[in-house]
C-alpha cells in the first residue's frame, strides 16, 4: 500500500515546469470545483508567435501514483496534453457548446480513470471516448503518444521526489 501523505504536490511541480517555458499571463486555469478522487485541473496556454497552437495540459492525475508494473515503476506520475488549432473556442461563455467544452471534459476524464479504474495510462494505450456527450466529431477513442510537437525538457519532469511524464492525447477514428 503506498503512503499518500509522502507524495510530493504535483500541482506546486507543474506550476514551478511551466514558468520555465511560459509566462503566466499565457495560462488560464480550469479549476475543478468537486473531486472524485484527485483533483483535476486543466491548463490552457494560449498560442504565442512561436506557438500555432492552444495547449491543453492536466494538473492532478500525477498526485497519486498510477497502478503500474513493478518493472515500470519509473512512469507512475503522468499527466496528459492535447494540443488544438490556435482558433478553438476556449473562452468560458464557449464552453456551453459540447462541441467546444468536448477536449476539456476528454482530459478530466482521462486524469481520473487510472485512479479510478486500479490501472495505469503508457505510450500507446487507448481508451474510448465518452460517448453520452453530444458532439459533432466522429472520434471514437483516444491514443496517448510521445509528442512530436512539444519538446522533451517540456514532457518529462524530475525532481528529487517524483517523475512525471507527458503524455500527448490524439483523438483517433474507429
Amino acid at each position: 500500500m503506498t503512503d499518500h501523505n509522502n507524495i510530493p504536490d504535483s500541482v506546486e511541480i507543474i506550476d514551478e515546469h511551466l514558468d520555465q517555458f511560459f509566462d503566466s499571463a499565457e495560462i488560464l486555469v480550469l479549476h475543478e470545483k468537486e473531486s472524485e478522487i484527485v483533483h483535476s485541473d486543466v491548463f490552457i496556454v494560449k498560442p504565442a508567435e512561436n506557438r500555432n497552437y492552444n495547449l491543453l495540459l492536466t494538473c492532478g492525475m500525477s498526485a497519486l501514483p498510477m497502478a503500474v508494473p513493478h518493472e515500470l515503476d519509473d512512469l507512475k506520475f503522468a499527466e496528459i496534453t492535447m494540443l488544438l488549432p490556435p482558433d478553438w473556442n476556449l473562452n468560458y461563455d464557449d464552453f456551453a457548446n459540447e462541441n467546444n467544452y468536448w477536449p476539456i471534459r476528454t482530459l478530466k476524464q482521462l486524469s481520473k480513470y487510472p485512479h479510478l479504474n486500479n490501472t495505469w495510462f503508457g505510450y500507446g494505450h487507448t481508451i474510448p471516448l465518452d460517448k453520452t456527450n453530444k458532439v459533432n466529431h466522429k472520434f471514437d477513442s483516444i491514443i496517448l503518444l510521445e509528442s512530436i510537437t512539444l519538446p522533451s525538457d517540456f514532457t518529462y519532469i524530475e525532481t528529487n521526489e517524483k517523475e512525471v511524464h507527458f503524455y500527448s492525447a490524439i483523438p483517433i477514428y474507429k
